[in-house]
C-alpha cells in the first residue's frame, strides 16, 4: 500500500489530507487526481513540487517514477521568494 499525501492548495480541491493507492507511478497517480478530482485538481498537482518520502522525483525518473509499498507520494505547494 502507498500513501498519497495532499498539501495547500491541493488538499483545499481534494478535501482530504491523505489517502492509501495501489497504484505503481507517479504517472498513475497524476491521471487518478485528474480522473477522481477534475481539471483543477491535476493543473495543480503537475504544478506541485512532487516528492516520493521526502525527496523530489526530479532526482530520480520524474513522472515515470515507480512507487513500492511504504511509499509516501506528497504534492508540496510551490514558494518563491525575494
Amino acid at each position: 500500500m502507498k500513501t498519497i499525501r495532499y498539501y495547500a492548495p491541493l488538499r483545499g480541491i481534494v478535501k482530504k489530507e491523505s489517502e492509501a493507492t495501489e497504484l505503481g507511478s507517479v504517472k498513475d497517480v497524476l491521471r487518478y487526481v485528474e480522473k477522481a478530482y477534475g481539471k483543477e485538481a491535476s493543473v495543480c498537482a503537475k504544478s506541485a513540487l512532487i516528492v516520493i518520502n521526502d525527496v523530489s522525483i526530479g532526482l530520480s525518473q520524474g513522472a515515470k517514477t515507480p512507487l513500492r509499498d511504504g511509499d509516501v507520494i506528497g504534492f508540496l505547494p510551490v514558494c518563491g521568494g525575494g
